[in-house]
């Protein structure tokens, strides 16, 4: 079968290739759909390239717009173009990731889209039972239609982690330090603030740990109140920039807890690569987060509960990890294999 993979999203995120490379010998080939083409990108696509299936990822790649009135169009033109990419006799497969895009100028218009898209795709692929029952109750999907897949593990494109001592020697960390790391690309939605806010308010329970902050920030004016609070809030290291793969394993390593104080989040990547490394992980409880399986649940993100979850995770140490057998890219493979032949066969009779 035939795959084309919409939109590209490699070059900052190793989940489309790693399932493409497990699907290959299952038959699956995946082609991506690179740049991004004017009118209609998607349905111009299908007739240039002929797939027997459209994978779709993050439909807000095709949403260019800040201004209300252009992206109302953008998202009348896109479901157009899935529509007429199904005419075509080729089924449209929409993996979840956001019920809506993080930190979107227009939620409601947004909201309405995703609606729209849900009840448009042949199927739904969401990576936990936390995220189906957020997009039935959200989106007012056809339950009938959600398949459930987990989350791959990404260990197999990062490779073991560097031992500890020399990862904190690399970043000059003293060996026994306390170390809390937030990693990620710096957006307002990942509550960066609370989480420096949280930290300082820990005062001296936090003895002498380190707080890092590390990602590229999207806006500059934001990531300049990011170094503004950072540089008032004590034992904080701030590393606003790109992080390679290689100083990313560093700081896995050397790290004791991982902290995530995201405003809302249905899959969060940074999650399963923590926990794949036996890496603690402090989530706040909003919607979406019941899928991170194991983590230390904050009540919410303001800095008593916050700063008492960092303290939990500071405390709880690394554990053994251990691969779910479901995680597996060959499982996860072999469950989109699946679907994709159920939705090819539905639209094609």
């Amino acid at each position: 079968m035939q795959v084309l993979v919409a939109p590209d999203g490699r070059s900052i995120n190793p989940y489309q290739q790693l399932l493409a490379d497990a699907a290959a010998p299952l038959g699956l080939s995946m082609t991506f759909l690179q740049g991004y083409r004017r009118v209609l990108p998607l349905s111009r696509a299908i007739r240039t390239q002929k797939p027997d299936l459209l994978h779709l990822h993050w439909p807000s790649h095709y949403l260019r717009s800040d201004r209300t009135f252009l992206r109302t169009a953008y998202c009348l033109r896109t479901l157009s173009d899935l529509k007429l990419v199904q005419m075509r006799g080729i089924p449209v497969v929409w993996t979840v990731h956001n019920l809506v895009t993080h930190d979107t100028p227009t939620p409601r218009l947004e909201r309405w889209f995703s609606s729209r898209l849900a009840k448009l795709a042949d199927r739904l692929i969401v990576h936990s039972p936390a995220a189906r029952e957020a997009v039935i109750e959200t989106l007012g999907a056809d339950e009938d239609k959600i398949d459930i897949i987990p989350h791959g593990s990404f260990r197999s494109a990062y490779g073991a982690l560097p031992d500890r001592a020399g990862a904190r020697a690399a970043l000059d960390i003293a060996p026994d330090r306390p170390v809390v790391l937030f990693f990620g690309m710096i957006r307002p939605y990942k509550g960066v603030p609370n989480l420096l806010s949280a930290w300082e308010a820990l005062g001296d329970q936090r003895k002498d740990g380190l707080l890092v902050v590390a990602g590229s920030v999207t806006d500059d004016a934001y990531g300049e109140e990011i170094r503004s609070q950072a540089e008032a809030t004590p034992q904080t290291r701030l590393e606003l920039r790109y992080i390679r793969d290689d100083e990313l394993t560093l700081l896995l390593a050397a790290a004791d807890v991982l902290v995530l104080p995201f405003e809302n989040s249905l899959t969060s990547g940074t999650v399963t690569l923590a926990q794949d490394y036996g890496l603690p992980v402090v989530v706040p409880q909003v919607a979406g987060s019941e899928g991170a399986r194991g983590a230390i649940f904050a009540k919410d993100t303001t800095p008593a509960p916050l700063g008492a979850a960092i303290l939990t995770g500071l405390a709880a140490g690394r554990s053994r990890p251990e691969l779910q057998e479901d995680t597996t890219w060959d499982n996860v493979a072999r469950r989109h294999a699946e679907v994709f032949q159920a939705a090819f066969e539905r639209r094609n009779g």
